[in-house]
Parts: C-alpha cells; structure tokens; sequence
C-alpha cells in the first residue's frame, strides 16, 4: 500500500468511527477493532462499545502492515547506537537500513501541520483543538452525577459508601490530566509512521467513547439517569482510561525501544510487559540503554564504553523490575477504586510523599503493585521499582535495594544519570557502603541535584531478610525523605511488627499514607473476585476449552463464596480447573463437591469457615489418586524439596540431592502445577506459587492426609543427606581449573567456569547443607554425624574452594560454627574446630585466592594440626621457609593489622560484632567477631583526644562514642548518624571517667568523680541521644568504681570508707538517686590502683603493687589473692566466669570454680589493651596496630623459663649480604650477631659484640655494628665458617667512636658503608662511618622511619602513611655532605619497603608478587605487624613474626 493510500485509509477509518457508521466490526491496517453494540431496535445507529487490541492475526483480514506493532519491552533492554529515531526503523516497501522519512502532513493541513491534532481529520472537534469537546464532557459529568448512588459493583474510594460522586470525579481528575497530557503530546508531529498509526488508533477509540459519554451525560433530573446509566458511566470512563493507557504505553515503548518488531512477535497481554531484552541486561553484556527526557525526548552524553566500564562491576539485582516474573496487573474493572487513589496521590505534589499498601496474605497486593507500576511507566512517572521475594537471594537481601533502583534511575533520567556514573566511577565501593550511606549517596544525592519528580515502588517489603524490630529499609527511608519531596514511594508489606514499627518512626509516620486492603468491604472484594473469575472462564472458552453457559450463576456464587476474600484463593482455583490434558468441568464439579474445611488455618476475616485448606487437600487428591507408599513418598520428598529448599530449586538439582531420575521429578511437579511456578524443562528454578501452599503442607493440624503432610525436621534430614554425599561424590582439588597463584578477581571468565564445573545441585548442596543441619531432629543425629565426618576428612578444602570461587567464603564460617555448636564433645567437633581454625586464620587469602588455599593457607597452618595432617599432600606452596616459626599460635583464633592505633574497642552483646577506634584517621570501624573482617566504618569527631569510650546499646542497634567532650552515635541498621553533639563536658586524662548505654539505646550515661574539697564526690550525668541534650545530672559521695544499665535506669557503684554503694539513677531529675546497696569492702582497697566491680555477681577486684585482690562482696571472702609482679590491666568476663590481667608481657586468664579462680590461661603477647566478649567465650586483644582474637576454651599452659626467656622483646636487626648467600641476625639485648647461611638455613658463626646493638650491615669480609656511641668492624674469616662458633678476634676489630648524647632506639647504616642514620624519638642524626664525624641532623615525628635507597643515595623518612626524601650529595670527607629535599610522596598503606633486585615487591594487602605480578604468597598478619622489619635480599625475604619477635626468612622462585 502507497503512503497516499494508507493516510486516506487512515482518514477514512477515523471518520468512520468518530462518525459512528453501521457496521459489525471497523477494522483498521493496525490490526485493531472496533465491537459495536447494535440496538436490536435501532439497527442503524450502532453504538460503539470499546476498541480491542487484536491479540492475534485474523486470517479473514489478511495479514496486517508490517512495523505497525509495538512489542511491549520495558525500558532500556537492548544495546543502541546514538543514532535519530529515525535511522533505526523501517516500514513495508522500504530497503533494510534505509531511514524512514518523517511523517509529512497532508496538503490541505500543511500549513497547521505545528498542531499534531489539526493535521488528522474528525479528531473529536471539526478543525480545532481536538480534546476540547471529551475534556468539556468530563468537566460536566461530576455535576450531572453529584451524589448519586451506585450498585456495589462500581465501589467508591469510602469502604462504607457507596458515593458514586467520589469514584467519578477521581476518574474524571485522572482523565482531564491524562488528556492535557496527549494535547500537548499532538501538538508535536510525530516522526516516524508508527507512531502516527498509534495516534490513529487511539483516535478511533477515542471517538467512540466520546459519542457514549454524549449519551450519558444528560442534564441532572432527566428519566434517563438511572443506576444502571451509574454502572455504564464508569464502564465507559474504565474504557476511555484503557484506551489512553494502551496508547501511551505503546508509545513510550516505541521512543525507547527506537524499533519496530512485526506483528508476529507482539505481545499477547499488554498487562504482562515483558524484557525481551533482559538477558542481555543481566548477563551485563550491554550499556546502559536509551536516555529519555521529561518530554520524551531521546539523550545521550556518555559514550557506551563508559557507560559500561561503569555497570560491569555495579552489583544490583537484575530480575527484580516490575518487567520481569510473570506477574500480571489487576484484570480491568476490579480495583478501580484503589488504583484510581494511588494514581491521584502519585501526581498530587500536596500528597504525603510515602504510601504504604497494608495488606494480609492473598489479598492482592503484588497485583496492584504491578498495575501501579504498569500505570507510572505509562505515565511517565516510574523512575524504578523493586519486588522483594523470600525465593531469591538478591531479591530478599537488603543491600540490594537502593543499588537496583538506583541504576533503574540511571537509565531513566539523563540528568540523575551523569550524577550517578561520576559518583561511581569516583568511589566504586559504594555499593558496599551501609544502607544509610547507599540511600545518601546512590538515591538522594543524584535526586537532589537533578530535581527529578519520580514514582518509585517497592513492593512486598516483609519479604527481605530484616532481624531488626524496625524494618532497615524503613529506618533509612525516614532518614531522607524530607529531603527529595518530589519523589513518591509506593510500598506494599504485609503488617509484621518490624513493618509497622517502621511505618511508625516519627520520621516517616508524618510523610506516610495508609491503605489497608484486607479491611476493605468484603463485597467490593466479591465483586472483584466475581470479574476475575469471568474473565478467565472467558479466556477458557475462546481457547475452546469450554462451551457456552458454564459455569452457571451458581458455581460462579459458591466459588466466589470459597475464596473468602482472597485472591490467591481464586488464582489457585482457576490454575486447577485449567489444569492441562484435563477436562476443566470435572475439575469444577471435584472442586465444588469437597465437603467445606474446619481447619483454623486459612480462615479471614471476610468469612470465618473458608480456608484455602480445602482448595489445596482437594488438588493433592486429585492430583495422586490412591494410596501408594511408594509414591507418597517420593511427593513427600518433592514437596519437601521445593518447599524447604533456601531458594528454589529446578527439577534436575532436586533430582540430583533426592538421589531420583529427573524423569520422574518432572511429572511430579507437573501434577501439582496448580500451586507451583514451573516452566518447561528441568532447569529451570520451581517455587511455591504463593506462600499460603508451604504454611498448609508443614503443618499437620491443617494438611490432614499423612500421605502428603510434610514433615520438616524429616524433610531437612533427606536434604542434609543429599548434599553431603554430592559433596563427598562430586568435589575434587583446583575443580574450575583455575591457574596458580591467580586471585579470584583476576580470573575473567570466573562465573562461566563456575557454571561450567559446578553447576546448580552442588552449588546449592555447598551452600545450603549447613542450614538444613539445624532444622534435623536429634534421633537423625548418628547417621548426619558419620557422612558429616566422611566430608570434613575428604573434601573440607575442596568445599572452601567452591564458595571461595562463588565469592561466599563466609558462609564456611557460618557453617562450621553451626556445626560447632550442633555436635556434641566427640572426634568429629574437635576435627570441625580444627577446620573452623584453618578457615578464620587464613579467611583473608581463602575468600580472595582459591589456589592460595595450596599455595599459601596449608604449608604454613601448624602441622601439628588435624588439617595438615589429613590433607599435606595437597599443599603446593610457591615460597621456602627458610628459618621460622609455625604463623598461628593455638591459641589465637584470627587476626588483623592496620596502619593506624588503635585507641578504643568494644564488643556487642550479641558477639558478633567489634567496634575499633583508630587514633590518627579519626575512625570507628564495625568488624565481624569472627573473622575480623571490616564490615562499616564511621567518620568520627574526637578532637584530639585519643582514647575515646565505645558503646553498643543493649540490643545492639546503636553505636556511641563519647571522647571526654562530645557525643556521637550511629544506627548500625543503616549506617547513618543519629546524633553528634557537645555535652558542655571537658574530662581531661587527669579524671577518671566511665560511661553506659540505656537498654533502650535512648540514654548515655557519663560518670566521673573529682574531690570536692577533702573529700572526692562522683558526678553522674544522662544525656538523651535523640533530643541531644542533657536530662539530669547528680552529685554522689566516694570515687566511681563502674556504671551499668538496668531495666529503665542506670546504676553506680561507687567507694567511700570502708564500703561500695550502689545508686539506682533514673532517667529524670526526679527523684534524686536511691541507695539500693552498701556492701563492706576490705581496707586495702584505699591504696588500691584499679578497681573492678562486677554487678551480676558482685564480685570486686583491685591491684595494689605486686597484688591482685578478687573479693566476694556478698561472702565477705577472697576468691583470688595473688601476689608476683608488676601486675595492670585488670578485667572481669561479664558473666563472672573468667578474670585476667596483664603481668608484664603475658595476659593470664583465670577461670572461676567452686573453690575459686584458678589460672586457665597464660598468653605470651605485648598487650597494649584487651576485652571479654560478653558471653566469655573470646577476648580481643589490641599490640597497638594489630588485633588477635583469643578464644578462652581451651586451657593453654604457663610458658617454661626457657620459652618465656627465648621471647626476647628487644629490637630485632636482620641484613642480608651483598651476595645473598648469608644473612645477619641481631638483637639489642642479645649483644650477638648469627650468621646464617641461606641455602641450607643453618648458622655459619655467631659472634659476640659485647655491646648492645642498634644497627647491622654485613658484607662478604666484614661485619659493621653500631653500638652506644661506637662503630665496630669485624673481619670474617675467609673460606668455610666453623658452625656455631663463637668469635671475638680483638685483632680483627675496628672500633671507631663517635659523639651522640641521648637516646636512640636503632641505628641504620647505608648499603654503600658510608653513612649512618641514628634514631632517636624526634630526630635523626648522620654520621660518617669511617671517621665518627656529625654530618648533619633532621627534626622529624615521633613515628619515623628512616630508610636508604638500594645505592644509598638517598634517604627516605616515614612518617605514618606521609614520606619525606633526601638525595645525598658528597659524603662529608672529601666533599661536602649535603642533603637535597625530594619530591614528598605518600605511602597509602604505611609500610615502606624496596623491591628486591629480582623483582619482588609486596603489595599494600600482604601480597608478595614476581616481576610479572603474579601472587606468590599471602603474609599473614603476624609477619606483618612490624613492617620496618621487613627486607629483601634478592630472592630471599626477611621479617619478624609478630607473635613471637623472632625472624622469619622466606625463598622465593627465581
């Protein structure tokens, strides 16, 4: 067909409807039609009823135009070029790649062709505006229809009216905008055909609706204004807001899409929008997709490669749009009424700015949901939505949420879209950021800047994994909401406490309305319920399923009556009567003919005797028939899978764990299609349909019939089995065969080799078994414990790789420590703690590394371990140690270094987490109990002051901080501030001061005490952390011994003479404090330097010098009384069970007993602070940079002499020589020097000094040593050393002294012999080595470090991450020394040290690297807690173990 004829066909099928011509169907090139409704007694003058979307081709009609369809792809799904529209569609009679030319008004409209409507005849006013006359008839129907009644089946927005004035004029509202709306759409001339075909069809519609609505609206009074004309009315209205839906849809789908599709490859439901495009999208194979404007215009200001360098690496959950699932809108003409209000309250700026859908299960609110989505996007509106969903990972976790709408933003607006990508390119880290910070960053900020006005939808909110009494999500919404006032959020939850405990934080409370779905009459829910059931027995008979008259008015009654109000039970209903190869009638005539259920579970509150439970016995025995054993319990095992499985589960994984041939899973599940999800073949994921089916099969109250009753404790044992032994079957070393010493981050193709080797079921069984181990009932235990054992011995390493190459390490803690705590004393916990052992202390190097398990975690794990026993053989490591130490003591559980000190640390009351102060960044970091891995951290206020008091609140919601002057506190939910403030304090070191938290988390107490004349008084004061600001402060007699929180107040215990009160203090200043106990104390508690009070079990400790005193007050007697060194740091366990201070360089834990305390525990460690976890089980121990966790389970010995002498804690001196055959090993103390020879490890001499020894350097002839004010020369002897012989040849000695006053900690000497760098606390000195002569000095801080470049040219000072660099010019004798200021630079980890001269180098994360940059070896900690002990030598490695200061030297491949 010519253009010229398809415009005059175009023109000629608009007046023919606009017009209203007598025929059956009008039928356009579009594909659409028009049913007319023919008065029997006015043949001649038909009335059109509504304009249908033709699904499908009619054969009589032909085939229609080629590219005049749409297909209903949401936004942004497949990759584009910035291109016009224009160039990228193409019509019938065109060239592939040949531009569409725009469209071109007819002659006789050319010169109005700026007017859209004016250039397309009939449009609904003969040549002017053409929505005048509709939006004129909308304006009058709400005074012609004011206050008249209406039958039910039309409800209005009031449960209890029936008002037709208030549903009418809110759809009139929403229609006159939608129509102001198009006009100013029409206005533009369209460039492309296709859309010019949209315009023309919803012209059509429009004109047919608009003559019904001419009929209707008749002047008030008139005879033909009756209920029935209400019903009609709204009917009509219903049609005229489809109509303008379905066209504007369409055609923001065609701006977007930039593509025309045939007509074979349109969508069947415009309802069900699907992404055709989605797995491009998820697979992350795309960018970022078409930018589209306010004014649905086209933009693009970043380039493609940007944009994906950008997305490639942004972790968001891809399947969790409203475009994707197969979820369906509400069918048209249910819902009315409710839609109608959310879409009013979206475009009403005057609205609260969050609406929550409060609904029960079943009652439909993800259905509104997906209409309110549907509707925003049609509109316009909807910047991004997200369905939350108990059945995925992603889609249940929290901090996926603000990340996935905040990239659906990304792609919508141009304007949030360049904030966004700069913000990530910038900080890439961000979405690891806490909820609070996500929100701040990803959502509000970009909001904030572009002035966006936006819908956003979050729907089923009770479906993400929340443990916290307010929802997470809800607590940050509150936060921010005040500050983007244009954005709406709609949510939908069901009413759970932690929901609406969010919905009722002040914060959110006053921008939020309610909508309560199951409260709504009962037969506005019937009504609804009755249309879906007619609509789909419709569909039934157009498939041909069903014939003419069924069902009557009467199963149609009963089976409205049975769905009680919930349309879930609907859904399921028709699911089973459409069951397929069955007759739908006698799947009614079953349905019906099921005697009603008594079953409490199930009933509403719309009918008490309906319960979903009938629905679902009925379809089990229908679907399996009679009694067969064995068949029963393969369903049972089926079920049992798909509904207790942690996510779902295709066929081919449940066949796989089940032990049974995917063959006979599959036409199980298909039996009980009516309440699964399940697609065609067997791998694709079956869940639950709704959550109602899994409440009915556990529970046997209610799933009466043995044979399909599950029985979860039983269900959780055959799944346990079944991973276990497809672990034990399936698993193998290096299974993703992945190259030596790769990280796991630098393996590209990582994922598709995790698909390719592991697959679905053993994926699953790796990181699901521990989870169904807690669910087994006891009696199962003998047999879980004899596979369990069989795993831990054969495939332990091989299970870590697994979840170490799907990025889940830690879900290995959570299952061992799950085990742990599940198995009772026997061979199999002690091999789990010795695997739980292996794990914590290399979790850094097994969650980044998988070949690193080989390379660097087994060769160095203690090979006394049950661990390196069993799997020694496996190990493969990269490096030689050539002189050391086993890195892990027994006793230590994990470890951490940092770069900064560490001046404050507390634990939470449930153990799980640490919050550590560093000093210099002024930080507060949030680290998991177990692994010590860095899970938040808090920008902090300290003012200088050092060591500050940290805080959880009792039921671990909250952070605080109060430095002696100001008070911080975060919501560890969200991450964000809850407060900062001055409390007019200023504690300086010189008082003494302790602080609490409320169990509430609302209160702080601080307490300190100062003498008031001659006698000392305690001042406590209570600050509320949400008002900021002081409550009350009291003055009490005595010293303050400690401070607690109990019930709604706090408690002081404070000394005065010869007695320990104890205060009860409220949380106002009246009453005053009430004495609530006086206990007598002994006399030497006067002297006393420490004093410790422990309220649960009033016990009391003090240290007096050389003295530990436990005393129980209420006995009057002393538990421990201990008398030895210098002995500090006293501290108690909060339960009483364990007490421990520090004696020098050791802690030493004591363990309570009937007899009293007596030592448990004896620690080797330079101990700068330490702290039981609440349940006494662990104590965190802090050596100023570096923190080690101890567990205090089992005993560990009191050290011998011998060990606690060969702990030598004097500065350590390592050299290696120029040849890099020996090394040189010293201590300060020691005053001698060991040779040591690399290549066998063994000492070639060991000479004696004499003198205490600040600094080495060893050549191939001589020895040099610094000692107080003297350098002395050693002659080696030449050929072969005698081993271990001790030499002091005074004839070979040259002893050159030189003038140095003062202290100093080490001495450096140059690599060239010529120079020597003496360190003291703030300066650094420069000798000439051969003549002792002063060259020349620097001031620097207290945290110098000097180092000399290879050649010793140069001279670098450290100064905590900042370095300061010097070139050596002349070298004081012949020539004048100078030093020549370098270029400052930065050292970001804080540790300085050169590459050696084969290319080695260590990363700032403790990775040593070839000169190819492959990973040779993780350092653990300990090797790294004294990074200025660290130095090359070629090949070869030297360092100090941080445990126990002795040197480590390590080989490396040459």
């Amino acid at each position: 067909m010519s253009d010229k004829k398809s415009k005059k066909s175009l023109k000629h099928l608009a007046k023919n409807a606009l017009l209203g011509i007598p025929t059956s169907i009008a039928t356009g090139p579009l594909g659409f039609r028009t049913e007319l409704d023919v008065d029997p007694k006015n043949t001649d003058n038909p009335r059109p009823a509504r304009i249908l979307f033709r699904e499908k081709e009619d054969e009589a009609q032909g085939p229609s135009m080629p590219g005049t369809s749409i297909p209903l792809i949401a936004i942004g799904d497949i990759e584009h070029e910035n291109r016009p529209i224009a160039e990228s569609t193409s019509i019938a009679g065109q060239e592939e790649g040949e531009p569409e030319p725009p469209f071109t008004a007819p002659k006789e409209n050319r010169k109005n062709a700026t007017h859209g409507s004016r250039f397309i005849p009939g449009i609904l006013k003969k040549g002017l505006d053409g929505f005048g006359p509709l939006k004129a008839l909308l304006k009058k129907i709400p005074t012609v229809y004011a206050d008249r009644k209406v039958r039910p089946r039309f409800p209005t927005l009031n449960p209890c009216s029936t008002d037709l004035s208030a549903g009418v004029r809110n759809k009139v509202t929403l229609l006159r905008s939608h129509i102001t709306s198009l006009d100013a759409v029409f206005a533009t001339p369209p460039n492309v055909r296709s859309e010019l075909q949209r315009r023309d069809e919803l012209i059509r519609k429009l004109g047919g609706i608009k003559d019904q609505l001419q009929l209707l609206s008749v002047e008030p009074g008139s005879q033909q204004l009756g209920d029935d004309n209400g019903e009609n009315l709204l009917k009509v209205l219903e049609d005229l807001q489809e109509a303008i839906f379905d066209y504007q849809v369409r055609s923001r789908l065609g701006i977007l899409l930039n593509v025309d599709k045939p007509e074979g490859q349109q969508m069947a439901r415009r309802t069900s929008i699907v992404d055709q495009g989605s797995e491009q999208m998820d697979s992350g194979q795309n960018t970022f997709p078409l930018h589209v404007s306010s004014d649905g215009h086209l933009n693009s200001s970043f380039s493609p490669a940007a944009e994906a360098a950008v997305i490639k690496d942004f972790r968001y959950a891809k399947r969790a749009e409203y475009r994707h699932g197969n979820r369906g809108g509400c069918l048209k003409g249910t819902r009315g009424a409710i839609l109608d209000e959310i879409e009013l309250w979206t475009g009403d700026s005057g609205q609260p700015t969050v609406y929550w859908l409060n609904g029960l299960a079943g009652t439909g609110k993800t259905t509104i949901s997906q209409t309110v989505a549907e509707r925003a996007f049609a509109d316009g509106r909807l910047g991004a939505s997200f369905f939350c969903s108990r059945d995925f990972e992603d889609r249940r976790n929290l901090e996926f949420i603000f990340p996935t709408l905040a990239i659906q933003l990304a792609r919508k607006y141009t304007e949030f879209r360049s904030i966004f990508v700069q913000l990530v390119q910038s900080d890439p880290d961000v979405v690891d950021e806490s909820l609070c910070g996500q929100m701040d960053k990803l959502i509000v900020q970009p909001l904030v800047q572009s002035a966006i006005s936006t819908v956003i939808v979050i729907d089923a909110l009770d479906e993400c994994k929340d443990e916290e009494p307010a929802s997470a999500i809800l607590s940050v919404l509150g936060q921010f909401v005040a500050k983007i006032p244009k954005v709406k959020f709609f949510v939908t939850g069901r009413p759970e406490p932690r929901v609406r405990e969010g919905f009722r934080l002040p914060l959110l409370a006053a921008a939020t309305d309610v909508f309560v779905l199951h409260e709504v009459e009962s037969s506005r829910v019937n009504n609804d319920i009755r249309l879906f059931f007619i609509h789909s027995f419709s569909e039934l008979k157009g498939r041909g399923r069903i014939s003419d008259g069924w069902p009557t008015e009467e199963q149609l009654d009963l089976l409205c009556n049975r769905a009680g109000g919930l349309f879930i039970h609907a859904v399921a209903t028709v699911r089973f009567i459409d069951l397929r190869n069955n007759n739908p009638k006698r799947q009614l005539d079953r349905l019906l003919k099921s005697p009603e259920s008594s079953a409490f579970e199930g009933k509403t509150k719309f009918r008490v005797d309906v319960t979903l439970d009938l629905l679902y016995m009925t379809i089990l025995r229908e679907a399996f028939g009679n009694d067969d054993p064995e068949g029963d319990s393969k369903v049972r095992s089926v079920l049992g899978a798909v509904i207790l499985a942690m996510n779902p589960l295709p066929p081919s994984t449940i066949a796989a764990l089940l032990g049974l041939d995917p063959e006979d899973v599959l036409p199980l599940l298909l039996s009980m299609c009516s309440f699964l999800v399940l697609k065609e073949g067997v791998d694709n994921p079956v869940r639950p349909f709704h959550k109602s089916f899994p409440d009915f099969i556990v529970d046997p109250s209610r799933c009466t019939d043995p044979r399909f009753s599950v029985c979860p404790p039983d269900q959780h044992m055959e799944l346990l089995v079944g991973c276990l032994s497809l672990m034990n079957q399936k698993l193998e070393q290096n299974m993703c065969r992945l190259p030596d010493g790769a990280r796991n981050s630098d393996v590209n193709d990582l994922k598709e080799r995790s698909k390719e080797y592991i697959g679905q079921a053993l994926e699953y069984a790796c990181r699901s078994w521990h989870k169904h181990l807690l669910d087994t009932a006891p009696a199962h235990r003998p047999k879980i414990i004899s596979v369990l054992h069989q795993f831990l011995e054969e495939k332990f390493l091989f299970w870590l790789e697994v979840l170490s190459v799907l990025g889940v390490a830690r879900e290995a803690v959570d299952a061992l420590q799950a085990v742990e705590k599940w198995l009772d004393v026997s061979p199999t916990l002690d091999l789990t703690r010795d695997c739980l052992h292996f794990l914590v202390a290399f979790f850094e190097v097994i969650s980044t590394s998988t070949p690193h398990i080989y390379h660097s975690a087994l060769p160095l794990f203690p090979q006394t371990s049950t661990v390196h026993k069993l799997y020694k053989s496996y190990a493969s490591p990269l490096v030689r140690v050539v002189q050391g130490v086993s890195i892990v003591q027994e006793q230590f559980v994990a470890s951490k270094s940092h770069s900064d000190h560490i001046c404050g640390m507390t634990w939470s009351p449930s153990n799980k987490l640490i919050a550590v102060a560093w000093s210099s960044s002024q930080k507060t970091a949030i680290l998991d109990a177990t692994t010590l891995k860095q899970l938040n951290t808090f920008e902090s206020c300290r003012h200088g002051f050092r060591h500050p008091w940290l805080g959880f609140s009792q039921e671990g919601h909250f952070l605080a901080e109060f430095d002696r002057k100001n008070i911080m506190s975060w919501d560890l939910q969200t991450g964000g501030e809850v407060s900062s403030f001055n409390t007019g304090l200023y504690l300086t070191s010189n008082f003494e001061f302790s602080s609490a938290y409320s169990m509430d988390g609302k209160m702080l107490a601080v307490v300190f005490w100062n003498w008031n004349g001659l006698f000392p008084t305690v001042i406590i004061s209570i600050y509320n952390i949400l008002s900021q600001e002081r409550v009350c402060s009291h003055t009490l007699q005595g010293s303050v011994v400690s401070v607690w929180s109990q019930g709604v107040c706090f408690r002081v215990a404070a000394r005065g003479l010869g007695f320990l009160t104890v205060w009860e203090v409220g949380f106002s200043p009246f009453p005053s404090p009430v004495e609530v106990g006086k206990y007598p104390i002994p006399y030497e508690i006067e002297s006393a330097r420490e004093i410790l009070f422990l309220p649960t079990v009033t016990r009391l400790a003090f240290t007096l010098v050389g003295k530990v005193l436990i005393w129980d007050i209420q006995g009057s007697r002393a538990l421990l009384d201990l008398m030895g060194e210098e002995m500090e740091m006293i501290s108690f366990s909060p339960n009483g069970n364990f007490f421990a201070c520090v004696c020098g360089q050791e802690l030493h834990v004591w363990k309570d007993s009937p007899t009293g305390y007596v030592l448990h525990q004896n620690v080797l460690w330079d101990i700068r602070r330490y702290l039981f976890s609440p349940d006494g089980e662990s104590i965190i121990i802090s050596d100023d940079k570096s923190l080690h966790l101890l567990s205090t389970r089992d005993p560990i010995p009191s050290p011998s002499d011998a060990q606690t002498q060969s702990i030598d804690w004097s500065p350590f001196i390592l050299e290696f020589s120029p040849d890099e055959r020996s090394a040189a090993i010293a201590r300060k103390k020691e005053n001698t020097v060991t040779i040591l020879e690399l290549k066998s490890g063994n000492p070639q001499l060991i000479v004696n000094a004499g003198i205490e020894i600040y600094g080495l350097r060893v050549t191939r002839a001589a020895i040099i040593i610094v000692g107080e004010g003297v350098i002395i020369t050693w002659n080696l002897p030449v050929g072969d050393c005698a081993t271990t012989a001790y030499a002091y040849p005074k004839d070979s000695v040259q002893t050159i002294m030189f003038n140095y006053s003062g202290y100093y900690s080490s001495a450096l000497i140059s690599p060239d012999l010529k120079h020597i760098a003496i360190l003291s606390h703030f300066t650094l000195s420069i000798y000439d080595t051969s003549t002792g002569k002063h060259l020349t000095s620097i001031e620097q801080g207290f945290g110098l470090r000097p180092y000399f470049s290879p050649d010793g040219h140069e001279l670098w000072c450290v100064d905590g991450n900042s370095m300061s660099g010097w070139k050596i010019i002349g070298d004081g004798g012949s020539s004048v020394f100078q030093l020549e200021p370098l270029e400052p630079t930065v050292s970001p980890s804080g540790v300085f040290s050169w590459q050696s001269s084969q290319g080695y180098e260590i990363t700032p994360d403790g990775w040593v690297l070839d000169s190819t940059h492959k990973q040779l070896l993780w350092l653990p900690h300990h090797w790294r807690s004294h990074e200025k002990h660290i130095i090359w030598g070629g090949q070869f490695l030297g360092l100090l173990h941080g445990a126990l200061k002795q040197a480590v030297i390590l080989e490396f491949p040459m």
